[in-house]
Parts: C-alpha cells; structure tokens; sequence
C-alpha cells in the first residue's frame, strides 16, 4: 500500500491562499507554495494540473470567502447589508480583494453570476419585492459599482476610517442614495 499523502488538497489550498492574502494572487506559485508548506513542489503538483487550475481554485475560495462576510452581515437592507460586507472584507483581507478584483485572471471569474447571487434575496425585503429579476440585478449592480469606489480607497489606503460605524456611513451615505434613485426611477 502507498503511503498516504502528508498534505490534502484543502491543504495546499489553504497554504495558496495564505501566499495571496501576504503577497498577492500573482505571488501564487509551486514554489512559494510548497515553502508556506514546508515541503517540495510535489504536493502542489499532485492536486493541481497547471497553475492556473491552482490560481482559479484559490480565487474560488476568495470568493467563498467574500460571501461568507455577505452571510454574515444583516440589516433592513440587502443591498446595504451586502456592500458593508464588502467594505469590512476589503478592510480585513485587502490583498484577497486586490486578487480578486484588481489582478487580471487567465479565466475571468463569473462577475455576473456573483452579483446575482447578491441580488438573489432582493425579492425578499422591500422596497425590491416589486421588482423583477432584471431590475434586482440592476440596483445590485449600482449598489456594486459605487461600493467597489469605497473597496478601492480603502485597499489603496486613502480612507482611513475602516471602522464599522465609518464604513457604514459611507454605504448610507454613497451607496443607498444610488439605489434610492434607481427605485424611484422605477416607481
């Protein structure tokens, strides 16, 4: 019987991830790899064709993290509740955002697909209970527009006050007036 291998796939995965949260999602190689692992290339090679299956697999797992900060943010309002939740995520993970959203990928990530899974539960909670799906995905991708403005000044350090009630304002304040808008041209 072979022996059994000393690292899982969810270990090296952790360990690429652990690479593009310090260094970045370019940074993401066998070697850089296999060091945070303490180990040769091998295990990074058994589990993973090529890099860009391991560069796809860890901006996979970015994402998942992205929208567990969504699941766990609450509010009267999704679309607030969720950009908060990308401000917190950009505010405690700004090289996963930077990976995610500011690093060119050899095969794009489903952008539209993640913003309709923000949407998704608009028709749930007024005022989006009127809208249909295509108009949802509309005030989610103006509530995703102006929040990437606030993700961007806090990554590249213009915004200092990450704090939640700060970061909360700047959803009311910037965000929801943009979503307000939409709904009332709609009404």
């Amino acid at each position: 019987m072979p022996p059994r291998p000393k690292y899982s796939r969810e270990a090296v995965l952790d360990a690429a991830v652990e690479v593009a949260r310090r260094d970045g999602l370019g940074a993401v190689s066998a070697r850089s790899v296999a060091k945070a692992l303490s180990s040769s290339t091998a295990p990074v090679s058994s589990y993973f064709d090529s890099m860009q299956a391991l560069s796809e697999a860890v901006v996979d797992r970015i994402i998942e993290r992205l929208i567990a900060y969504v699941d766990a943010s609450a509010g009267d309002d999704p679309l607030a509740a969720a950009s908060l939740a990308f401000a917190r995520f950009t505010r405690d993970e700004p090289r996963l955002y930077e990976s995610l959203f500011l690093t060119p990928h050899a095969s794009e990530p489903d952008w539209v697909g993640l913003r309709r899974r923000f949407a998704r539960d608009l028709g749930d909670s007024p005022p989006y209970a009127a809208l249909g799906a295509r108009a949802r995905d509309a005030a989610a991708w103006r509530a995703v527009v102006v929040t990437h403005g606030i993700c961007i000044e806090i990554w590249s350090g213009r915004w200092t006050k990450t704090d939640d009630a700060s970061l909360r304002r700047l959803v009311d304040d910037l965000v929801m007036p943009v979503v307000a808008a939409f709904l009332d041209q709609r009404g």
